[in-house]
């Protein structure tokens, strides 16, 4: 039997101090996006959290900053 079976989530061993990023809140792994907001509360995430398989073309923002800007209209100065 799977040892899996008991425990779905990974066993890795965190430093309680590594920073968290992404809307999932882990730790960094893996391949990872920007945000292209400088205000963006969160900065980084990981490709598979926000629908990604490679690098986007262009600026990048993230679904909480995409949001956002549609509730301000996203008025360009």
């Amino acid at each position: 039997m799977p040892e899996s079976d008991s425990n779905s989530q990974v066993d890795w061993t965190y430093d309680p101090n590594e920073p968290r990023y992404c809307i999932c809140n882990q730790v960094s792994y893996g391949e990872m996006v920007g945000c292209d907001n400088q205000d963006c509360p969160i900065e980084w995430f990981h490709y598979g959290c926000v629908g990604l398989t490679e690098a986007p073309k262009g600026k990048w923002f993230c679904p909480q900053c995409t949001a956002a800007m549609k509730r301000r209209g996203s008025r360009h100065k």
